[in-house]
């Protein structure tokens, strides 16, 4: 399917964008791009690598004279692949010009796909939200929170309500446990229902 977004839904450029002239150095984490795409620096990206990763990927994006496309192989979970075109398309309407034609392979699970051990030859280039150092996998920026109800919280209006020295000392976090098993020894943080950790677990799960 085709969607349109509305004529006049066109945000303007972050005010805090530095002027280009006055930027010097590129920041220190910038090195990881570098390192990301390393296996490929040799050989360059081929179609022949990119149709490999095809069986890997959730869809693929292609952006064309300033317009983006989106091919779904798989089913994203929620709105993952949604939201990541979203972020995307703000990057084309912030930056009118600027981004260069290109074509991406993007997998939007919780695990990197392309093991290092496995892989012969250069590998399929997969962005990706997650990366681990076994894998080569190219970390991507993971837009996906944008539609979670948990951002409709009005953080602002909160601070001003209740002081954080006032609060109580409870930590809560949201995921899916069985992902890992260094998320399910978070819920370990619940002694029990007569002990209070000062934690509360809130898995998600699949209804």
């Amino acid at each position: 399917m085709t969607y349109t977004c509305p004529k006049d839904y066109y945000p303007t450029k972050f005010a805090q964008d530095q002027d280009s002239s006055t930027a010097s150095t590129c920041p220190e984490y910038f090195k990881w791009i570098h390192e990301d795409l390393k296996p490929w620096k040799r050989t360059g990206i081929t179609r022949e690598m990119m149709e490999r990763g095809r069986n890997v990927s959730y869809f693929r994006l292609v952006i064309i004279q300033g317009k983006a496309y989106a091919k779904k192989y798989a089913d994203s979970y929620e709105t993952r692949d949604v939201f990541t075109v979203w972020g995307i398309l703000q990057l084309l309407r912030l930056y009118p010009g600027d981004i260069p034609d290109l074509e991406l392979l993007l997998e939007t699970g919780d695990k990197p796909m392309v093991d290092k051990e496995q892989s012969q030859g250069p590998p399929p280039p997969i962005f990706h939200y997650c990366g681990h150092k076994n894998a080569y996998d190219i970390v991507f920026p993971d837009w996906i929170f944008r539609g979670w109800a948990d951002l409709a919280i009005k953080l602002d209006e909160s601070n001003k309500k209740i002081k954080w020295k006032d609060r109580l000392p409870y930590a809560i976090w949201k995921g899916k446990t069985w992902v890992s098993h260094k998320r399910n020894d978070l819920t370990k943080c619940n002694a029990s229902d007569q002990h209070d950790s000062y934690a509360q677990i809130h898995p998600l799960v699949n209804v």
